[in-house]
């Protein structure tokens, strides 16, 4: 089976972000408010979640008989740490994911889903300060989640697991300073989490779980 990576939803959302952020973007060396991006911070955020694509197969029938493209809402906590310096800023955050992805279909025999209620990404973040107190970034790193997924038929195959995974995610997004250390922000991330074979006596399928999603939140800094 042959793992596809769609970025259609992607491609669209983040040049939305680009485009929105860009008039507020005078140079690298555009100025900002002293010492709003040093430091720690910790925050909340909403993230809406679709557009993933995981084409189901098994090893003992021809071709794919259908697509789980994981879609739903996660509410996240993150912290993270800021350093500006010079032109740039640089740091990192974390941050833990709740809520439900989610997707199944049935194409008889078979019916297949999967689900995530928990996730986590530690990332890198590089940006640009603007000369109103806002922030372009970039950003990147390891990814995790606990993922169920199931591949059953009415012949008796039966291809379940539970289990913790490890990926990556990417985005972009622009963060705006407000007043008393509060800080409002909207990206756009891709979470892609590898393949994996899973098997049920000598009938395999590989699990290919990814989404992308556009989050807003508030930061507040210490």
């Amino acid at each position: 089976m042959q793992a596809h990576t769609p970025l259609r939803w992607g491609a669209r959302v983040a040049p939305c972000l680009v485009a929105l952020a860009l008039p507020l973007a005078t140079s690298a060396a555009a100025q900002s408010l002293p010492g709003v991006w040093d430091g720690a911070y910790w925050g909340l955020s909403l993230a809406l979640v679709g557009q993933g694509e995981d084409r189901v197969a098994v090893s003992s029938t021809p071709g794919d008989f259908g697509s789980l493209s994981m879609r739903g809402g996660l509410g996240a906590v993150q912290a993270g740490y800021m350093s500006h310096k010079g032109a740039f800023v640089w740091g990192f955050e974390g941050d833990l994911q709740l809520g439900h992805v989610s997707d199944s279909f049935t194409n008889a025999p078979f019916t297949a889903s999967t689900s995530v209620d928990m996730a986590a990404s530690l990332r890198l973040l590089a940006g640009v300060p603007t000369s109103r107190s806002g922030l372009l970034f970039v950003t990147g790193g390891l990814a995790a989640a606990q993922i169920d997924y199931a591949v059953t038929s009415t012949d008796g195959l039966n291809i379940t697991d539970s289990s913790f995974h490890t990926g990556y995610a990417l985005g972009a997004g622009y963060e705006q300073a407000l007043r008393s250390g509060w800080s409002a922000r909207i990206e756009y991330h891709y979470t892609n989490y590898g393949k994996t074979t899973l098997a049920d006596g000598p009938v395999t399928t590989e699990q290919t779980p990814d989404y992308h999603l556009l989050r807003i939140g508030m930061n507040h800094r210490f």
